[in-house]
Parts: structure tokens; C-alpha cells; sequence
């Protein structure tokens, strides 16, 4: 009896400590998973990340090629890539960009690339197959914030379709120069508060879709002549006039939640008037205002401590003449890092670039802390933009997915609408247009200085004037020449009634459009700006103007389809016309 009740208490006690194990296991357990849940994911990837790890993070090289090879596996791995760039050369068709995209994300499972592209929309797209909207500064000449939301929705919608998340767009320079060679139509126009609304507005419409959006170029490059893939420019304004119109779009768009902002490379005196002595190519040494993307007093001092900017700081491709004619590959790569940028954007060495700033970090030249902020601020994007997350084991699906999306009927219809409000009538002498019933017998010559754009107007042309009546005569002869007229031009011109200049870009006033217009001034001119609006300056004398702002297929479709009174125009100059026509002026059709 003694010995069955020991046995039972014992039992009892081997119960109870069981039970308290139990419930301290438990315990445990949730305090466990509540001090996990504290922890900030960044934080903790960030300190577990070694110093090539990190570095990797804030190099974004451009690739070669369609599809995975060893060499673009191995810069991945070597280098621990945060993410790398794509251009039209490594885009075919819907179902290899997905394939590519997909097969470079299967590289880092750990920490997701950037993928990313410029696709602005307008000159500026990358996607073969995408929908190729009518640009920036078409959306300009629509005033419309619901266009340009819509055009940010569009290119969302397409790039997370095939994987890219990363657009580096919108441009939020203000185009205020007209012989601004690289900005130009790219911008949505000559007034910092136009564009600065319809940039957020776009950039929304990236960010709705999950796409990562970049403002750029900072700290301005709409008032320039010198184009930076070429050399060198410097916009000498004081800090007044800066924030009154190059800062203003950016400090707007900042408030607005912009994810980053890309660096302009050109020297800002008011902003940072350091001088250096560079040795060019050639042996020659010269002295030059340092650019803005290799700053620390624009990148960390006014965009981080003044303006409060919290997002990715990414220079501009690095290997513009800009950079690389002034700076050694290496050098230019750790100056932009010194400076303040998060990533280096095609650097020109990347295996000298990597080594360096490792090196430097190692051994305390650049304190690793700097190194942290920018991971850190890298990591966050990817987090917020869901980039962490992404899948790569359904590759089939998201094909067929992506090609649902990519060019869908609703696109076209976004496409098309902002073609055609954007169309702007600048001139039309005698209420020309539309073109009357009356005119079908006519003869129209269209003369471009671009043989496919001819073509296209030629196509758009013959829905509403058909060629079997022998009355279209087509010309392709170069605009932009100082010789005479040849006689095939002026027998071409004598022939016609009706002639279509489809002028793109002129810079001098001396050429072969004068001398025609010149020549038939008993014809009916209508000039069309194919792409940037000023060319009104250089033959003010012609009679009927339109502005189509880019010379995309919707561009020409919509100033045809105004030409023959399909379309009344409703587009407004988004930006002055010096001496001619100011911002916001633009005239509809008497039908």
C-alpha cells in the first residue's frame, strides 16, 4: 500500500514538472516571437550583410544580352548585385524579357534585384512590345493630372507585367531652354508648377502599380545646351532663381513621397562652387566646377539635410562624357559614394569600382556606418515596393499574365486619348483646317527630313486622302540643309497645292524650310513640330502650326486626324515659345 502510493506521487510530480516545462516552453516561446516582432527586417539584414555584400547593393552595371549567360551570372554572384539596368537591346518580346528578369532573380534569392529601365514614355521606352504613349511633354500640352496619372498607370502596369520594378522616371526637369539638346519633349514643360503636379501625378500612377519611380535630374537639367552624355554644362543661376524653378518640381515632388531621386551631371556654382583640376584623356589638365553627382554639399547637405529627402539617391549613368572624359572610372565611382549617392549607376569599372570601395571600407577611409545608411536606405525601397517578395517559380504564368497586360486594348485607349488632346494649333492663317470636302482633289506633297516618319504620315494620310486619285506625292528630302533647292524639290513643290513640312528639332534659321516655304508662298503650308514645339522661331512666316511633341505612330495618327477635322484640337503650349507664343496659348478649329 506504501509502496503504491509513493509510486502514485510520483507520478504526480513527473506530471507537474512535465506541465511546468510546458507552459515555460510556451512562454518562452511567445516572448520569443514578441521580441522577434520588434525587430526592424532591415536591421537585421543589414548587420548580418558583409562589406561585399553591402558594397554589391550599390552598383547597378547595364548587361548584355537577351538572355542568361555565364558572364551575367557570374558579375551577379561576384559582385553580390542590389540590381542592374536593362535597355532596348536586352528587351524582345514579352515572353523573353520575362524569362531574362526571371532567371536573374534566381541569382540572389536572398536579397531581390532592382530591375531596372527609362521608360519615360515618348523618345524615351524600352519595352518593344509596350505601349508607346505620346510622352511627357505631351501630357504637358494636356494639362490634365488624370492623363498624366493614367500614363504613370500604363508603364506601372507593363514593367511589374514582365519584372522590372524599377522605372527611372519621371523626368521632373523644367524644359525652359529650346535648344535644350537632351532634354527637350522629355519634360512636361517650361513651368515648375505644371510640372511638378503632373510628375507627381505620373509618379503615382508608377507607385500604384508597385513599380519604384525615380525623379530626375537633379538638381536641374532643363536649361541647358551642352547635353551630358556628351560633356560637361553648368547652369550659372543663383540659389534664388534655382528654387523658384529647377528646385521646385523636386522639392514638391519630394513632399509627395518620390521613392529617389537621380543626380544631374552638371556643375551648379550656387550650389556648390568647389573647384578641381581634372586630367582629360588627352594629358590635358583643366579646372572645372564640381558636377552634382559627385557633391556632398548638393547630395548629402541639401537634398539630405535641407530638403529632408529620406529616399535613394542614384547618379546618372557614369560613363556620360560628362563623368568619365573629367574623372578616372574608379575615382568617379567613390567620389559619387563620398558624396552621398546610394547607387552608382553604370559604373565604367565595375570590378575597379567594387575592389575600391571595399578597400576603403576595410580600412576606414570610408566609415562603414556611411556605407549602412545607404544599404539601409536601399533595403527599405525594395521592402516598400514589395521587391522583397518576388516569386520566380511560376515563370509560364506570369508570360501569360504579361502578355494580357502588355499593349492591352485599354493602354491603346489611353495611348490615343493623350495624343490627341495634346495636339496644339498654333497657327492656322485663313481657318484652313481642317481640310474641306472641297480639298480631296488636291494634290499633298509631305516632305520630312526621316523617311519613316514620312511613311507614317503618308499611311495616316491615305484613310482620308487615298493615293489611287494620284494626288499624294511623297518626299523624303533632308530639311535641315544649307544648299539651294534642287529642282526635283521645287518641281515637287510646283506640283503640289497642299504642302506638309514634318519639321524635327531645327536649330538654324538658315535652310532649305525657309526657301520653301519661300518658294510655294502661293501654297498652302502646313508645319507640323514633330518633336519639340520651337521650330515656329525658325520660319515664322509659314501659315498653319501644329504641335505634336514626339514622333511615336499616336503622335502623327492624332495631327492627321486634326489635319482632316476627325480630332478639334484642345492642346495648350506647355511652354513658352520665346518672342512667338507664351505657355498655355493654343487654338481649336472653326468645323
Amino acid at each position: 500500500m506504501k509502496k503504491s502510493r509513493l509510486i502514485g506521487l510520483l507520478l504526480v510530480f513527473v506530471l507537474l514538472i512535465g506541465l511546468y516545462l510546458f507552459i515555460s516552453s510556451k512562454e518562452n516561446k511567445k516572448e520569443s516571437e514578441l521580441s522577434n516582432k520588434g525587430k526592424d527586417p532591415i536591421e537585421e539584414l543589414a548587420r548580418n550583410m558583409s562589406v561585399e555584400e553591402k558594397i554589391g547593393q550599390m552598383l547597378m552595371p547595364a548587361i548584355s544580352g537577351t538572355e542568361m549567360n555565364s558572364q551575367l551570372e557570374k558579375i551577379v554572384k561576384d559582385y553580390h548585385l542590389g540590381g542592374v539596368i536593362l535597355f532596348s537591346e536586352n528587351i524582345q518580346t514579352v515572353e523573353q524579357t520575362v524569362k531574362l528578369i526571371n532567371d536573374i532573380q534566381k541569382l540572389s534569392p536572398k536579397i531581390p534585384l532592382f530591375i531596372s529601365v527609362d521608360q519615360e514614355g515618348g523618345l524615351v521606352y524600352r519595352l518593344s512590345e509596350g505601349t508607346k504613349l505620346p510622352g511627357n511633354m505631351a501630357i504637358g500640352a494636356t494639362f490634365s493630372e488624370k492623363l498624366a496619372y493614367e500614363n504613370g498607370k500604363v508603364i506601372g502596369s507593363e514593367l511589374k507585367a514582365v519584372g522590372i520594378n524599377w522605372d527611372l522616371a519621371p523626368v521632373v526637369d523644367v524644359n525652359i531652354n529650346p535648344r535644350n539638346p537632351v532634354i527637350g519633349i522629355r519634360s512636361f514643360g517650361g513651368d515648375p508648377d505644371l510640372v511638378a503636379k503632373l510628375a507627381v501625378a505620373y509618379m503615382k500612377g508608377l507607385q500604384e502599380e508597385g513599380v519604384a519611380s525615380c525623379i530626375k535630374h537633379f538638381p536641374g537639367h532643363g536649361d541647358v545646351t551642352v547635353d551630358s552624355h556628351l560633356g560637361l554644362g553648368t547652369v550659372d543661376k543663383d540659389r534664388y532663381t534655382l528654387d523658384e524653378v529647377e528646385l521646385k518640381p523636386f522639392k514638391k515632388a519630394i513632399k509627395a513621397g518620390a521613392d529617389a531621386i537621380m543626380t544631374a551631371h552638371l556643375s551648379f556654382p550656387a550650389l556648390d562652387n568647389t573647384k578641381v583640376v581634372m586630367k582629360a584623356p588627352d594629358g590635358t589638365q583643366r579646372e572645372i566646377t564640381i558636377p552634382a553627382t559627385l557633391s556632398h554639399k548638393i547630395l548629402t547637405e541639401l537634398v539630405r539635410k535641407e530638403l529632408g529627402f529620406e529616399g535613394v539617391i542614384i547618379t546618372d549613368a557614369m560613363n556620360m562624357k560628362a563623368i568619365s572624359d573629367n574623372f578616372g572610372p574608379v575615382d568617379a565611382a567613390v567620389r559619387a559614394v563620398k558624396a552621398g549617392a546610394d547607387i552608382v549607376l553604370m559604373p565604367v569599372d565595375l570590378d575597379g569600382a567594387f575592389n575600391e570601395l571595399v578597400k576603403q571600407v576595410k580600412n576606414g577611409e570610408i566609415p562603414e556606418s556611411r556605407i549602412d545608411e545607404s544599404v539601409k536606405r536601399i533595403l527599405a525601397l525594395k521592402y516598400k515596393r514589395g521587391i522583397m517578395n518576388v516569386s520566380t517559380s511560376n515563370v509560364e504564368e506570369m508570360i501569360k499574365n504579361a502578355k494580357l497586360i502588355v499593349g492591352c486594348q485599354n493602354h491603346l485607349e489611353i495611348e490615343k486619348e493623350t495624343a490627341e488632346k495634346a495636339i496644339t494649333l498654333i497657327r492656322n492663317d485663313g481657318s484652313i483646317l481642317p481640310l474641306k470636302d472641297s480639298d480631296s482633289s488636291k494634290k499633298i506633297l509631305v516632305i520630312g527630313g526621316n523617311k519613316n516618319i514620312v511613311d507614317n504620315f503618308v499611311t495616316q494620310i491615305e484613310k482620308y486622302h487615298p493615293r489611287n486619285n494620284n494626288s499624294l506625292v511623297i518626299s523624303d528630302k533632308i530639311l535641315n540643309s544649307d544648299s539651294n533647292l534642287t529642282e526635283e524639290v521645287k518641281n515637287a513643290i510646283n506640283d503640289a497645292d497642299i504642302i506638309i513640312l514634318a519639321t524635327n528639332n531645327i536649330t538654324q534659321r538658315d535652310n532649305q524650310i525657309i526657301k520653301m516655304v519661300n518658294y510655294g508662298k502661293n501654297k498652302i503650308f502646313i508645319g507640323i513640330a514633330v518633336r519639340n514645339p520651337y521650330d515656329i522661331m525658325y520660319y515664322s512666316n509659314i501659315g498653319i502650326y501644329l504641335a505634336q511633341y514626339g514622333w511615336n505612330l499616336c503622335n502623327i495618327k492624332a495631327s492627321v486626324d486634326v489635319i482632316f477635322g476627325q480630332v478639334n484640337p484642345s492642346g495648350k503650349l506647355p511652354v513658352e515659345i520665346p518672342g512667338f507664343y507664351p505657355l498655355g496659348y493654343g487654338l481649336t478649329c472653326n468645323k
